[in-house]
């Protein structure tokens, strides 16, 4: 039974472009914040202003790759073209208790369209630091078996934790 497991680090990671294991080169991949689109609020009843959530709606989501060099891949990724990461990374803990490590799946799917890529900065001696943004459309997170949301703009979902924000509003405008 697993005590005091102490979450550590990223043991090692993939990132597979349109199902292909060609990311070789990939130094780092920033997640998209989830950051929800919001509403200003004012009027008879409240006292002042609230910035208010639209349920299951979300602001623009950004995904960045940082590359150590430019690769064939990276230089590719140009504004607009369409693309599908799926990335894959060991979550390594610590259980205290039993006294050894213990391992699960971290696995995050992104579908976007490419909105910039920098090629970096040409130094001797030094990496390149070669950046792609990804304006995100799609984002689904699972640990292990548990998945923990999916986001889907145009197919118009946002599950959390395994409840369906929008399946009410698709109900009541017709969808």
């Amino acid at each position: 039974m697993a005590t005091n497991v102490i979450p550590e680090a990223i043991n090692d990671m993939r990132v597979y472009l349109n199902g292909a294991d060609d990311m070789i080169g990939c130094k780092e991949m920033k997640l998209p914040e989830l950051s929800g689109l919001t509403a200003d609020i004012e009027g008879i009843g409240i006292a002042g202003k609230i910035s208010a959530p639209i349920e299951g709606h979300f602001d623009s989501m950004e995904a960045e790759l940082t590359w150590q060099l430019p690769t064939r891949t990276s230089t590719r990724l140009v504004a607009g073209t369409t693309t599908s990461l799926d990335a894959y990374a060991d979550l390594q803990s610590y259980d205290g208790g039993q006294s050894e490590y213990a391992h699960e799946c971290y696995h995050v799917v992104l579908r976007g369209r490419v909105k910039s890529h920098d090629p970096g900065t040409l130094k001797a001696g030094e990496a390149m630091e070669s950046k792609t943004t990804i304006e995100v459309h799609y984002i689904k997170i699972s640990i292990g078996s548990t998945e923990l949301c999916e986001i889907d703009k145009y197919g118009y979902k946002a599950v959390v934790n395994g409840v369906d924000l929008l399946a009410e509003v698709r109900k009541n405008i017709g969808m």
